[in-house]
């Protein structure tokens, strides 16, 4: 495990409080991040996505376009994390969610929602059903294993370590002439 993939975190707090508008509509992050690669920075995001959202679908789909738009707008690689897991009472509903059948999705969402919306609902889900581009990494801060799942994560994503040399040693006995 290695613990130097947080050697910057940057928290948005422009995002913290629901105003993604802010972000993606302000390039300044994206500049900031833009020159962190010119300096040769391994850079990726991480979109944390509270628990709370896995309660109601509407909820869910929100914060998947949102995680989305945060992909578009910053052209980075990306760890979607499901944070809070530990504060799920319901653990059936966690694996409901983390890897999601758009035909359940879909019922669900028109459940919630007016007819009028039914082709919106349609299209969102295929947006995020058949791209797969939108996923979630449960965080549960109780258990060490979920820290290290989603360090390895971030790991992956900056591909850290892959420009290291590789150490090979001889295994065969040296012969001596």
């Amino acid at each position: 495990m290695n613990f130097w993939s947080f050697i910057c975190v940057l928290p948005c707090p422009m995002m913290e409080y629901g105003q993604i508008e802010l972000f993606s509509h302000v390039p300044m992050l994206r500049n900031f991040v833009d020159h962190l690669k010119r300096k040769n920075f391994n850079v990726c995001a991480v979109y944390l996505l509270d628990s709370q959202f896995i309660t109601d679908v509407t909820k869910f789909i929100s914060g998947c376009m949102a995680s989305l738009s945060a992909m578009v707008q910053l052209e980075l690689p990306h760890v979607n994390i499901l944070s809070k897991m530990d504060l799920v009472t319901d653990k059936r509903e966690i694996e409901n969610y983390l890897n999601p059948e758009s035909h359940v999705l879909l019922s669900e969402l028109n459940k919630r929602m007016a007819p009028q919306f039914a082709k919106l609902n349609k299209a969102l889900i295929e947006l995020v059903d058949e791209y797969s581009m939108v996923s979630f990494v449960p965080l549960d801060l109780r258990k060490q294993s979920s820290i290290r799942y989603v360090l390895n994560q971030i790991d992956n994503c900056i591909q850290f370590g892959e420009d290291a040399d590789v150490k090979v040693k001889d295994f065969d006995p040296q012969e001596d002439d």
